[in-house]
């Protein structure tokens, strides 16, 4: 039997079970291979990571689902242990796109479902190539973009198994994922599988059978929805209301949910509060109705606004719970700078959780899946920048480091753009004004708050909470350093 160790992580902002990694070690595990998935890695020493190697009397194979690494870290780490472990090979996964030489043997990019067997086949046992190619970047890697030679829009089984040397704890905000692609195609999108017109969410005795196992085994109870957008058919919705009636305990649901449909069909507030999902997070992205048009969003910014207070006070007055997150986006077509100002005031005066990020496009060649702006970014009236004084400024600044308060996209190679109402720079200073001025006020974002309900030692979590305080992170820390003591 092949054995394979897997790392993983979150991030610095949510420490969370991140469950791209588990798919993929459930995969492998129905494949014959023995596969540990080492989560949090970025917290681990070297010499952590070497003490629980040595457990193993070989390793086959190194993995890393590495969305949420720096990348910079990922090369390091991967050098680290080709030191001490020269004949393992390494595989990269992640919806990130891959941009510079890993180290690696394999890169899939996306959904890596139907791309799995083939590359381990070749891998290990002689097989065909799988389809992609060697960048010139990195020639020694093969780079798969599964979202376009191995599209996994429609698998038999959306179920990650945990297994029990995973520690799953019963605090722990595990992943449900029930369809994929999105019904609608927003412009500035850069998601897969975009347009989706079918039907592809599972069916409601697998939902229910996935959710009353991990209970029995774990006792989870809170879940973030991974669905693109999951109110986009009333009837995923109906589906996981039938579920959470069978249910023989309370459940919590966070999801990425379209507001102007909620405010268009409001059968679907009690759908979703009998569905347990108040946890929300809205890509409202802007206030500006020509803005709003041009990027498939038309609703007129009066509706938007009354349609949200309408929206947490149902919530509120029905189960007493709810968390919405607003995602702005500062640069779309036709909005001038002065809106997006304005816009920041209305959310600070009545909304406490709200996050605003400058518009990125990029102009990756080597991955398929890309929003219009970057396919034909001219044709949505962006042109790059030409102004040395605001290239040299964007370099001094580091705004084209991913790390930056700019973008939320993990992309390095974005386009420097300008328009006729704005510019990069532009975004960038509004953002860092954001971040600087009232990030810090804001309480926790949906996706984030349901990684502490219902720990007995926290404080109330529903109001007057800083994005993510130091007493916190205090207790994730904690936590992982127990989960590493178990795992050695």
């Amino acid at each position: 039997m092949k054995t394979a160790i897997i790392f993983n992580d979150s991030g610095n902002s949510i420490t969370r079970r991140t469950f791209g990694a588990y798919r993929i070690a459930s995969m492998m595990r129905d494949l014959g291979w023995n596969v540990e998935v080492v989560d949090w890695i970025t917290q681990w020493s070297n010499e952590q990571i070497l003490l629980f190697c040595k457990k193993f009397n070989n390793i086959d194979l190194f993995a890393f689902g590495n969305l949420w690494m720096d990348d910079i870290f990922v090369i390091e780490k991967i050098k680290f242990l080709k030191d001490n472990f020269p004949n393992t090979k390494y595989l990269l996964g992640s919806p990130k796109p891959y941009q510079q030489d890993f180290g690696a043997d394999v890169m899939i990019f996306g959904y890596a479902e139907h791309a799995l067997a083939p590359t381990l086949d070749w891998m290990f046992s002689n097989g065909e190539l799988p389809k992609g190619n060697n960048p010139s970047w990195a020639p020694n890697s093969l780079l798969i973009d599964a979202n376009h030679l191995y599209t996994a829009l429609e698998i038999p089984n959306y179920k990650v198994d945990y297994a029990d040397n995973d520690f799953i704890l019963p605090s722990d905000v595990l992943t449900l994922e029930m369809s994929r692609g999105c019904k609608f195609k927003c412009k500035y999108c850069s998601y897969a599988f975009l347009g989706i017109k079918e039907d592809y969410s599972r069916n409601e005795e697998s939902i229910y059978n996935e959710l009353l196992d991990n209970y029995k085994k774990w006792g989870t109870i809170n879940y973030i929805i991974a669905d693109d957008t999951f109110n986009d058919r009333d009837s995923k919705i109906e589906k996981l209301v039938n579920v959470v009636k069978r249910l023989p305990f309370k459940v919590n649901f966070s999801a990425f949910i379209r507001l102007d449909l909620i405010i268009s069909r409001p059968q679907q507030l009690e759908l979703l509060v009998k569905a347990r999902v108040w946890a929300h997070f809205y890509g409202v992205e802007t206030f500006h109705l020509k803005a709003g048009r041009a990027i498939g969003k038309g609703m007129d910014h009066i509706k938007i606004k009354e349609g949200l207070l309408k929206v947490k006070k149902y919530f509120i007055d029905e189960i007493g719970l709810y968390r919405g997150t607003c995602a702005m986006i500062a640069g779309l077509p036709y909005e001038p700078v002065e809106s997006w100002y304005e816009s920041l005031e209305w959310l600070d005066k009545n909304w406490d959780c709200y996050l605003f990020w400058g518009l990125h496009i990029s102009t990756d060649k080597d991955m398929n899946t890309h929003s219009l702006f970057s396919k034909d970014s001219e044709k949505y009236g962006y042109r790059h920048i030409k102004d040395l004084k605001i290239l040299k400024w964007i370099k001094d600044n580091e705004i084209s480091n991913i790390k930056s308060s700019l973008t939320h996209k993990l992309d390095k190679n974005m386009m420097f753009w300008e328009a006729d109402w704005a510019n990069f720079k532009d975004a960038a200073e509004f953002s860092m004004y954001y971040y600087n001025n009232y990030f810090k006020k804001i309480t926790i974002p949906n996706m984030e708050l349901l990684n502490w309900w219902g720990r007995e030692d926290m404080l109330d979590l529903t109001a007057g909470q800083v994005y993510i305080n130091k007493e916190l992170k205090e207790y994730d820390y904690n936590m992982i350093d127990t989960y590493i003591g178990k795992k050695l």
